[in-house]
Formats: C-alpha cells, sequence, structure tokens
C-alpha cells in the first residue's frame, strides 16, 4: 500500500513539475497573417510523348502565366517564359531558352553586367 502511495505521490509531483515548467506565464503570440483568398486554376495543360517532347502551359486567376515546350535535338531543348504581376505592380514578362548553351533568360526586369572597362583583344589571353 505504501508503494502505491510513492508511486502516486510521484506520479502527480512529476505532472505538476511538467506544468510549472511549461506555463512561463506568456501568452500565445497573436496570429499576423490574413487568410489567402482562394486562387483557381484556370488552365493546366501538360502533353508528353516517348521521344522526349512536352508542352506546358498554365494559368492561374491571379495573373500568373507559364508556358514550356522542349524536345530532344542533340540533348534537350526547352524554351518557354513565364507572366506574373510584382508587389509594385509591374508586369513582368521573362522567356528563356535551355539547350547545349545553357539556360538563357531574357526579360526587361532582370539585371545587365556593366560594360567592360577595357577592350577585348584577339590573342586570346
Amino acid at each position: 500500500m505504501a508503494r502505491f502511495a510513492l508511486c502516486t505521490i510521484f506520479l502527480v509531483s512529476a505532472m505538476m513539475a511538467g506544468r510549472v515548467a511549461a506555463d512561463a506565464g506568456y501568452p500565445a503570440p497573436p496570429l499576423e497573417y490574413a487568410p489567402a483568398p482562394h486562387i483557381p486554376i484556370l488552365k493546366d495543360d501538360r502533353t508528353q510523348n516517348s521521344y522526349g517532347e512536352y508542352t506546358f502551359d498554365f494559368q492561374s486567376g491571379n495573373g500568373i502565366a507559364r508556358q514550356e515546350a522542349g524536345s530532344q535535338n542533340d540533348g534537350q531543348v526547352s524554351q518557354g517564359g513565364w507572366t506574373y504581376t510584382s508587389p509594385e505592380g509591374q508586369q513582368v514578362d521573362i522567356s528563356f531558352v535551355a539547350d547545349h548553351g545553357g539556360y538563357q533568360p531574357q526579360g526587361a526586369v532582370l539585371p545587365v553586367a556593366p560594360p567592360l572597362p577595357y577592350t577585348r583583344t584577339g590573342h586570346g589571353h
């Protein structure tokens, strides 16, 4: 009987210690976000064949659009682009080609490297 009482006292003490340690007296932080609205998918067309050719065409209700097509031509060749509106309200259009020359994006919002401060020579150095 004494053993049962000691076990009960130990368990109750352990539960109380855990409760006291967990309760630091701070309330839960307030939710700082608003629920996101549902954005419908207007188009989601995809095709693919056994020759490595594919197409992808996507458009959502908030103005985001993405297109891509690819094929096997001495390696994988893909081209496409996407459109969206930036947080500043600017329409962003990016197009790209990805082939043996690498990924080559183009768009008015992409940064442009400054011109080289010297003239290249044809010596190959």
